[in-house]
Formats: C-alpha cells, structure tokens, sequence
C-alpha cells in the first residue's frame, strides 16, 4: 500500500453526513467486537466528506498503521491522509499535555510534575491519568489554528465498556467532589461536551452474537443514566444473508438431504455454516431491535486474509448513507 501521497489522493468534497457534524463521537462497546476498526472507517467516511478529523486512541494495541497503510509511530498526533490525523494516547503523555494546558507553562509544568514525589501521588490520585487523556480530547474540540478549529471532529476510539464508562464519569466526579480550581473548570466544559446532544454522540460497537449483545444492552443503560447521548449502534461482523431463501435455500435443503456428496461435501458444510451464521445474527438483531430504541448501523463480515486500509475503506463506504440522522 503507498504512503502518504497515494492515501490522500482520494477526496468527494461531498457534505458531511449530520452525525458526523458533531463535535466528538465516542465509539464505545465490548472488546473484542471491533470498536478501532469502526473508529477508522468513520474517521475515513468523515475526512473524506471534508471534515478535519482527528481519530484519538485511548492506551490502544498502536494497529494505526496497519489499518492505514502507513509506516509511522502515532505516540504523537500523526496525519494520515488529507483531513485526517491520528494519536494512540497514553496517560503520560497526555497528563504532560493537559497539564501545560492549564498551567500554561511548560517550565512550570517540568519543575512541578516530573519531579519524582509528585509523580509518585499523581499515579496515587485514582481517575487522573485516565481523566488526562479525556482531557487532552475535549482540548482537541477546542483548539483553534488561526480563528478556525484545528479539527472539525474529534472521534475518540474509547477503552473496553466498563472502563469505558468510568472514564467518561470523571469530569461529573471532579464537579462533585473537587473545589473549584483550575481542575473544574475544563472538567465542567468537558461535561457539558459530553451531555449534549447536539455536539458529542456515544456510537455503541457491537457483534450479533449473546454476550456482545448483552453487553451493549447493559452499557446503553449505563450511558443514559448517566446523561450521555447515544447514537445509533453499529453491528460490525454480520454474515452475508445466503441460503436462508430463494433458489439457494432450495438447492442447499437438497444437497442436506442427499446420502452421499462426494467432493462436494466441504462446499455443503461451508454453506450450512454460513447460513446457520446468518440465521444466528438475525435473532441478535431482532433482540437489540427489542431492547434499544436505538437505529442500527450494519458492518458486514469481510472475509479478507489481511484486515488493511482496503478493508477500511470498504467499511466506510458501507457506512455512507448509514449514518445520517433520521429526519425529523
């Protein structure tokens, strides 16, 4: 795959779909269930309609360049393709960020935190380290390079779901509990980042499968008790709808049924395979359909050797048209 140059060539300038107009997405769900390659196809989908996006890992298996087809360490904010930057945070380096953000200063910063006793009782403060990189997110919705915003959308790949959930709660915990400071007063923007619909939306990453499903069910709870606006919630990895009907089904019902198959054995148990695959997805489907009332986005299940910047292309390309909001 080429780097840089060949990855940027492509760009529709069409306008971008209305969810992705918001501030900051926050793509959330069960590990294991895809929310990294999600995050990249949205962030694809949304620099290439034009947006300035900046796609922020939180402590992640760095698979960035993977997915993207280039070689570079993404430690630091990284582009990627036009309109489109990318960070794997960590805490350390976002609790330096934040911190020169609110005192200013980085001298001060040096001489106050990289100081070995402080290090020490910051790594003692639960919340902070994680509430840092948070933090340097909302600053990313803020910043500004000559009047303009420096990214039109911040996509933020979050942690697994129940840390996930504890993260997002920081900034309401540090309003409750911590006096007012210079800590409360980015803590209570980025709150009111969080809570507002028309700015920020949680998109839920799930598989139709039991526990993914459960799962997400548990965390659209968690997320609107807690006041946080939920998008629609993706299915990623759904089976292809074959030999359930029609002529297919037919002929593999025959198949079944015939006592011996010869070479053509492999073939039936694949096709079996894959419409019980199906069958399964759809019962999941109609269980979030019962449980949510959330619309649901489709990702099909791509059946590639290596999963790379085509794969996340065609992703994006399967999100186009999905991810709009619904008239009202």
């Amino acid at each position: 795959m080429p780097e840089y140059a060949t990855l940027g060539c492509v760009q529709s300038h069409r306008p971008p779909p209305s969810l992705l107009t918001r501030r900051l997405i926050v793509v959330v769900g069960k590990g294991g269930v895809g929310r990294t390659v999600v995050s990249c196809a949205l962030a694809l989908l949304a620099a290439r309609s034009g947006r300035r996006v900046l796609l922020a890992q939180t402590k992640s298996k760095d698979r960035l360049g993977q997915l993207f087809g280039v070689r570079r360490s993404f430690q630091e904010i990284q582009p990627v393709l036009d309109n489109l930057w990318a960070v794997n945070m960590t805490p350390e380096a976002a609790l330096r960020e934040y911190g020169i953000m609110v005192l200013r200063s980085a001298f001060i910063y040096r001489q106050v935190f990289e100081r070995d006793i402080v290090r020490a009782f910051l790594r003692a403060i639960p919340g902070l380290l994680d509430y840092s990189m948070l933090g340097k997110v909302w600053y990313h919705t803020t910043e500004e390079i000559g009047g303009r915003p420096r990214f039109d959308l911040v996509i933020m790949d979050a942690p697994a779901t129940g840390h996930s959930v504890t993260l997002l709660r920081i900034p309401e915990v540090i309003l409750d509990t911590v006096p007012e400071g210079p800590l409360t007063g980015p803590a209570r923007a980025c709150h009111e980042l969080l809570t507002d619909p028309a700015r920020c939306q949680m998109f839920p990453v799930t598989l139709a499968e039991d526990l993914p499903v459960t799962e997400t069910i548990q965390l659209y709870g968690l997320l609107r008790n807690h006041g946080f606006p939920v998008g629609p919630v993706v299915v990623n990895r759904l089976y292809p709808p074959r030999f359930g009907a029609g002529v297919s089904a037919l002929a593999l019902d025959a198949l079944e049924r015939a006592s011996d198959l010869g070479p053509l054995e492999p073939l039936v148990q694949s096709a079996r395979l894959l419409r019980q695959r199906a069958a399964l997805n759809e019962q999941h489907l109609r269980r979030l359909e019962a449980a949510l009332p959330l619309r649901q986005i489709h990702l099909p299940y791509l059946f590639v050797p290596e999963f790379g910047f085509e794969a996340i292309e065609e992703l994006g390309r399967r999100l186009e048209g999905q991810v709009e909001d619904p008239p009202t």
